[in-house]
């Protein structure tokens, strides 16, 4: 019997939370105790209700106490995750933040060296941006990044590439096992996309510079500065296009 009474206690405390659970094992020791009333038990029967009825009550608070234990560490452990992961987000537009960015490329330029594969990024932002933001105000042009940031991340999951923001109107893609000219490629289809379909109402255009990881003494710092001043050149250019 004690047995089956801790299994229905652990039970009520698992399946209703520690406030429940207490409140229903309240309830089943008060009907113990007002069953043991009414019709008392004799003999051996007597000695295991009242066994049953004193064990009840430590049964429940131990459980209690266990049960409070364990929500209370998972609602940290999940607070805690919720704060890490949004650490590495760009709060904005939900994408990687730089300092995760930056940890990103740097694991798959040493994962390209190891593998003897091929690795490119893509440097982009939005054309004239500033105008967005003196003539549709500031809220305009986050919806604008935010629906870049969104367009990018559905061009490229798929290729395994990864998305997120260098800082402003800027954003950074890391594209394993992709060559500058399959890069190339995507970058001028991301071009023509932008261009052709309005982000978040507005029509803007945007540029994209494209370099790709040379060799073993290729560093991350250097793979971003050749896509970045790419960029620059296709600003120069005229915007709207890929160097």
């Amino acid at each position: 019997m004690l047995l089956w009474l801790g299994v229905i206690v652990v039970a009520l405390f698992v399946f209703l939370g520690s406030v429940l659970g207490a409140a229903f094992s309240a309830v089943l020791a008060l009907l113990l105790g007002l069953v043991l009333m009414m019709w008392p038990p004799t003999g051996e029967a007597a000695t295991l209700w009242h066994s049953a009825a004193l064990a009840l009550p430590a049964m429940a608070v131990l459980s209690f106490s266990l049960m409070r234990f364990t929500e209370v560490h998972l609602t940290v452990y999940a607070e805690t995750t919720d704060q890490l992961r949004a650490a590495r987000l760009d709060a904005l537009t939900g994408s990687l933040g730089r300092a995760a960015l930056e940890e990103h490329l740097g694991k798959a330029a040493v994962y390209a060296r190891r593998s003897s594969t091929p690795l490119s990024i893509i440097v982009t932002d939005i054309d004239r941006f500033k105008q967005v933001n003196d003539q549709h105000g500031h809220g305009a042009g986050d919806d604008v990044l935010r629906a870049f940031a969104k367009r990018l991340r559905r061009s490229v999951g798929g290729l395994g590439g990864t998305v997120g923001r260098w800082g402003g109107e800027e954003f950074l893609i890391v594209l394993p096992g992709l060559s500058r000219t399959d890069a190339l490629v995507l970058a001028e289809t991301l071009c023509r996309e932008v261009e052709r379909g309005p982000l978040a109402g507005l029509n803007v255009t945007a540029s994209f510079g494209v370099a790709a990881l040379r060799d073993a003494t290729d560093s991350p710092a250097s793979l971003f500065a050749r896509a970045d001043a790419r960029l620059y050149e296709a600003k120069a250019a005229g915007r709207n296009t890929v160097r």
